[in-house]
């Protein structure tokens, strides 16, 4: 089990051609009417020979010029053509999801307070529009007004930045609960990877929907205390707010883009979430692609959550769904994937909770079909992950069962070709370096410490051993390695996918 806390087209031109006639007639007697005709028909002949001739030298001569590669011989002699230009439209702006961060579960009770949230986003463009959600909330959720600025770092925003955000043209909106709505789009430019500055008034008492990871995570967001009310606009919430690492209510933002590529979702748990880790691998893959031009890169959007499974729970197989690990990833797929705008790919990477949990692998396997299933029905490619080594540490036993179940589902992945593609991470992430073999278990240096989560060198190296094809990207370079390796020869395992 992953952890959890407890608390807190231009036409062709052509040529006219005259037509000249030239014609006599005589009243004198036949003989002499006879010859005039004859001479006539003489001088007509060789008027309509010049004229011909002349027309087929000017009509030569613009073949010579400009000749047409895709005419066949008999046309290129035959047809008169035109240098023309064809207009290239410009690319018509696309809404893209730029960042996100699912709400895990709710706690604590927020009334009369302002939230700022932080978003890199990753991708940049002329409009921004964000999602903002009551998931967890048992009450409506009451937003009196709310503003998007540029970060100026920490919790200031860049002076003159500052928009106010209308939901629907109105100040404010109430989500009812297990709801989210957008806002309207906000006329901003913004550039890839700038952060933004989102705050929220919470007007009423609710609930309060969040994102919970790690104590390593970055700081994320600053709130108030309750009853301090709106500072929505305030320049800094230094002194009047309190810093966090969770994000609180918003849980998307879209980037209206005119370049670039549609969005990579990942759908994952702790691993992808960074959990024992101040670095995540999707941010490492994000460094990769950010290296191609810019109307060939894509963002990776990252809807990990500590603690989540794929399947819901049962009574023969709870999971913390309730307890911080989120709906589970079949429920949240299409809110937190399908539905989100400019998706073209989505990364599944959930399933070792599960068998911790107590799932059989031909019911987690169950669980992987149904999820392809929804991707294709939303006509978006989905793309597997198999499941990295783990073993038991001083908090989680990992028994023998969960590992003949995982060596299942993770052939299964391999070999069924149900997915679209599949990132076959699990050798690369096993101990099968530097002399060692043991596929069963995780490389030491990649591991965080608790023989699941990797460390920033073991998420540096999932992002750098990703073949770009399979997420139908162009070649990439890989980051330099926190932690060198040589592959332990004879060792079946120690070649990455």
């Amino acid at each position: 089990m992953t952890h959890y806390p407890l608390g807190g087209g231009g036409p062709l031109g052509g040529g006219r051609r005259r037509r000249i006639f030239s014609s006599r007639r005589s009243r004198n007697w036949p003989l002499i009417g006879l010859l005039a005709v004859l001479a006539a028909a003489v001088i007509v002949a060789a008027t309509l020979l010049s004229s011909g001739t002349t027309a087929a030298n000017k009509q030569s001569q613009t073949a010579t010029v400009r000749p047409d590669p895709t005419s066949s011989p008999s046309t290129a002699s035959s047809t008169t053509t035109a240098a023309t230009t064809t207009t290239v439209p410009a690319p018509q702006p696309v809404w893209r999801v730029a960042w996100g961060s699912p709400m895990a579960w709710g706690y604590g009770v927020a009334s009369n307070a302002t939230v700022r949230d932080l978003a890199t986003v990753a991708l940049g463009g002329q409009a921004v529009k964000f999602r903002v959600s009551n998931l967890w909330g048992t009450q409506p959720l009451v937003i009196g007004a709310a503003t998007l600025a540029q970060s100026a770092g920490g919790s200031a925003t860049v002076p003159g930045s500052s928009h106010t955000v209308t939901f629907n043209g109105a100040p404010g909106v109430t989500i009812p609960p297990g709801q989210a709505v957008y806002t309207d789009p906000v006329q901003m430019a913004v550039t890839d990877n700038e952060t933004l500055a989102i705050s929220i008034w919470v007007q009423s008492t609710t609930v309060v929907s969040l994102h919970w990871c790690c104590t390593t995570s970055p700081i994320r967001g600053y709130f108030t205390a309750n009853g301090r009310g709106n500072v929505t606009a305030a320049a800094n919430l230094l002194g009047i707010g309190y810093q966090s690492t969770q994000t609180r209510f918003v849980d998307a933002v879209d980037v209206l883009e005119t370049v670039g590529q549609p969005s990579i979702v990942v759908v994952g748990d702790s691993i992808t979430d960074g959990y024992n880790s101040t670095l995540r691998w999707t941010h490492v893959l994000q460094q990769r692609i950010d290296s191609l031009p810019a109307d060939e890169q894509r963002a990776v959007i990252n809807e990990g959550i500590t603690a989540n499974a794929l399947l819901p729970p049962t009574q023969t197989v709870p999971t913390d769904q309730t307890k911080s690990g989120g709906l589970a990833g079949l429920t949240r797929l299409a809110s937190d994937a399908l539905d989100q705008p400019g998706v073209g790919e989505v990364v599944l990477f959930l399933g070792t909770n599960d068998l911790w949990f107590g799932s059989s692998a031909s019911e987690l396997i169950a669980g992987y079909q149904q999820a392809i299933a929804e991707a294709h029905k939303a006509g978006i490619r989905i793309v597997g992950v198999t499941l990295l080594p783990r073993s038991t540490d001083k908090d989680e036993y990992w028994s023998p069962t969960d590992q003949e179940n995982l060596v299942s589902v993770d052939n299964w992945i391999r070999t069924s070709g149900a997915f679209d593609g599949v990132l076959n991470m699990a050798p690369v992430m096993a101990d099968v370096y530097n002399g060692q073999c043991d596929p069963a278990a995780m490389f030491p240096p990649y591991d965080s410490g608790d023989n699941l989560h990797p460390n920033p060198a073991g998420q540096t190296a999932f992002a750098d051993a990703i073949n770009p094809a399979t997420l139908q990207l162009p070649s990439l370079p890989q980051v330099p390695p926190l932690v060198s390796v040589t592959a332990t020869p004879g060792c079946d395992a120690a070649s990455a996918p």
